[in-house]
């Protein structure tokens, strides 16, 4: 009679027992982006991609780890915590089993002369001839300091079991707007260095 009753009852809890959801999944140490889309994100948007690279990865070690503090100050002074981001990086990538790639020391050495090397070219004075070759130097600069940041990106990604970066390889909507931003900054850019370089040649 009890069990007719409790079966009628609509309103009754189940007898089953409920178990608590999962967890949320580990969040990742550090950002993980296809080697290709990093490359794209990095040279359309003039390295300034770099900022958020740097942000992303401090901003998820600490989330992870509890270190990193001020993610946003970590990626605008970059020239002072990049190489101990790269460092922990290779850390991180030993403990999970990914061993060899370039030294960080190397990668960070890289990185902050050639950082210094695109900031420092900005920084001369003039129209003539010295200041047009200190404007191409730095933007040569961006090609090591790709390099660098790609082969941290590619040691993450293996680290953190996903090489090609499929987890992250398609373009959003965000990502669009910065390319196209990027696309008109590289064209009022070098449109500048021609019309600069065509008035040295008149005069």
């Amino acid at each position: 009679m009890e069990e007719s009753s409790n079966a009628n009852n609509l309103y009754r809890a189940p007898d089953a027992e409920v178990t608590p959801m999962a967890e949320d999944a580990e969040a990742p140490l550090f950002y993980v982006v296809s080697p290709a889309k990093f490359s794209l994100l990095f040279w359309t948007t003039m390295g300034l991609y770099d900022l958020y690279w740097q942000y992303k990865n401090w901003y998820l070690y600490r989330e992870a780890r509890g270190g990193g503090g001020l993610p946003v100050l970590r990626a605008l002074f970059s020239i002072f915590f990049a190489p101990s981001l790269f460092h922990r990086m290779a850390g991180e990538a030993r403990q999970a089993g990914v061993n060899g790639g370039v030294s960080p020391l190397l990668l960070a050495v890289v990185y902050v002369v050639c950082t210094l090397g695109t900031n420092l070219t900005g920084l001369v004075p003039g129209y003539g001839a010295g200041a047009l070759a200190a404007q191409w130097i730095g933007l040569a600069c961006l090609i090591p300091i790709w390099w660098t940041l790609l082969q941290c990106q590619k040691r993450v990604n293996a680290a953190l079991g996903d090489g090609p970066g499929r987890a992250n390889h398609r373009l959003t909507r965000a990502n669009w707007i910065w390319i196209v931003l990027g696309a008109l900054l590289w064209l009022s850019t070098l449109l500048s260095l021609v019309l600069w370089a065509a008035g040295m040649l008149r005069g």
